[in-house]
């Protein structure tokens, strides 16, 4: 029963130790080549500006779809109309009595 308890904790041992060499040997690949990190992180903005990019044309699209699918003008041109039919248009626009002499013709 010892015996494979301490197989079982010398497994884990093991394996604590190859993960930590993994993570190591990652780091190690990246320091190892310079132009080789330099070309995959060049490639992984391009993909990324381009996810963005195209992420934004398809939410920009789909607002635009939407957006010109309701009717903006009219309920503008209704409260504007409210607003005038308030408002006499004297007020707005004062008229001057003019009084035309009969005696001259135009």
């Amino acid at each position: 029963m010892k015996s494979s308890k301490k197989l079982v904790l010398e497994l884990k041992r093991l394996n604590q130790k190859l993960d930590h060499i993994n993570m190591n040997d990652r780091y190690m690949v990246y320091n190892a080549n310079p132009l080789k990190f330099a070309w995959f992180n060049f490639l992984s903005g391009i993909f990324h500006s381009l996810g963005t990019l195209f992420g934004t044309f398809v939410v920009a699209g789909i607002l635009v779809y939407f957006l010109s699918r309701v009717n903006f003008i009219q309920p503008i041109t209704n409260w504007v109309e409210q607003i005038l039919s308030q408002v006499l248009k004297e007020q707005i626009i004062p008229q001057q009595n003019i009084k035309l002499n009969p005696t001259i013709k135009p």
